[in-house]
């Protein structure tokens, strides 16, 4: 598998905590216990909000909730709970009935539509070379589409969500038989490429193309060849490479629910695409190599690092976080970053980053810094005394900026034009009205699966 270590050093104390790509679970959701001392009681900063709750479910409170994404009217939803060593599912109200051993956090999603769900439960089972016989059943809602033994499966979807894929890798080498199957809208594919991962679909969603690791041989399978076709062979690139070689490319093609680009090492007839790259992998040279990015046919500046790239609709626009300029050699402390906007320092440099937000549109930046710097921007003005934003989003017409915020005993809370709601276990996916004068969520609040519509007027008394 090609990992690129130099490119995304660990200088985020929170980031590195939250999910990856791949990962449904909604962020919201990961911040841990042990984060809560430096958050501090981020909800007594902001005034209670009006709002109105409507109980769509009652949960069993003897289970321990493990995961809940959710859209922001409530329409669909699902939360995943546990009992001694079993997890259970709930969709839209509906207690499913048989249980798992696990409920893949990375084979579970809502399609970006909000109009169904992919979900994989897995029954995990050893034999005397260990857990090698996991099996995995893949769902669509409550419907069985697929039964392998597979264990780590992923899913993606299509930029515009009408088309879905699940990744059912093997669970061991030495597995016989059909294994490592590639779902597209519930129908087998491929099959039988050892290691796949990063699947992706084109610009037009037509085709489909993913990477598969046998041995030392990096491979990309695609519907339009019989075979895969080798794009290299470690060890590759050498100590003498000297060539510029691009290791990612992003691009609003292949994101995670739209707020989180997803990183892939080839090209498969992408639109739009920021190219990262390397001025050398030499290791004599690592302490002079530099990352820079290619966007829309220009070069861009050379840092250290540079991390999280978000892109707007149109592709645009390229946010980014990279390392500060001013450190240029090791022994310096290279968690000290700046916000990269459209090839130019937009802010910083910080003590250390966070997460970045981009409107749609790519007019509008936020972004939080460091814990201990308790300090969340927009456009460059403090938004929040809080670094512990974990999700956002803009209203329709980008006027105003509603977040999720991590608060005291590992509980989340929502804010909008200063007013926050009450605290809640677990927060799906945070909406706006189509006028933009509340803003609409689904939580998990002492065991209710619980609507919220937040008013931006008036105050709970």
């Amino acid at each position: 598998m090609k990992i690129h270590t130099l490119t995304f050093p660990l200088v985020f104390s929170l980031l590195i905590m939250l999910p990856h790509c791949g990962i449904s679970q909604h962020i919201a959701n990961t911040v841990p216990d042990s984060l809560t001392s430096k958050i501090g009681s981020a909800e007594k900063l902001f005034r209670a909000a009006r709002v109105e709750e409507d109980t769509l479910y009652h949960l069993d409170q003897a289970r321990t909730v493990k995961q809940m994404d959710a859209t922001p009217d409530g329409s669909c939803w699902y939360v995943v709970d546990a009992f001694a060593h079993w997890q259970y599912i709930t969709i839209n109200g509906n207690p499913f009935p048989t249980r798992y051993h696990e409920i893949s956090a990375t084979g579970t999603r809502i399609s970006p539509k909000g109009d169904h769900l992919i979900w994989t439960g897995l029954m995990h089972a050893t034999t005397r070379r260990d857990f090698d016989s996991t099996t995995a059943y893949l769902y669509e809602d409550t419907s069985l589409l697929f039964q392998q033994v597979s264990d780590y499966p992923e899913l993606e979807f299509s930029r515009s969500g009408d088309h879905w894929a699940g990744i059912l890798p093997s669970a061991y080498t030495g597995q016989t038989g059909d294994r490592d199957q590639i779902i597209v809208d519930g129908r087998v594919v491929h099959k039988n490429e050892p290691l796949p991962h990063r699947f992706s679909f084109s610009h037009d969603e037509r085709h489909w193309a993913y990477r598969s690791t046998n041995g030392l041989l990096e491979n990309l399978v695609t519907d339009r060849t019989d075979s895969a076709t080798l794009l290299y062979q470690w060890p590759f690139p050498s100590d003498s490479s000297t060539y510029d070689a691009t290791i990612w490319r992003y691009t609003p093609d292949v994101n995670w629910n739209r707020k989180r680009l997803e990183g892939r090492d080839y090209d498969f007839d992408f639109k739009h695409i920021a190219r990262v790259n390397r001025t050398a992998y030499s290791s004599l040279s690592g302490d002079s190599a530099r990352t820079y990015v290619n966007f829309n046919g220009h070069n861009q500046g050379l840092y250290r690092w540079a991390a999280q790239f978000l892109m707007d609709d149109s592709g645009q626009h390229l946010a980014y976080f990279a390392c500060d300029p001013a450190i240029t050699h090791k022994g310096g402390d290279e968690r000290h970053a700046v916000v990269v906007y459209d090839g130019t320092v937009y802010a910083g440099p910080f003590p250390g980053v966070i997460l970045l937000f981009m409107s749609p549109s790519g007019k509008h930046i936020a972004y939080s810094v460091n814990l201990e710097s308790k300090k969340f921007y927009l456009d460059k003005k403090v938004l929040a005394k809080t670094s512990a934003v974990v999700d956002a989003a803009w209203s329709p017409d980008e006027s105003k900026l509603a977040f999720v915020a991590a608060g005291e005993h590992g509980k989340y809370f929502v804010v909008a034009e200063g007013k926050r709601s009450p605290l809640f276990e677990q927060i799906g996916h945070i909406g706006w009205s189509a006028d933009g004068t509340y803003v609409l969520f689904t939580g998990v609040s002492n065991g209710r699966v619980v609507k919220v519509k937040q008013s931006l007027d008036g105050q709970e008394e």
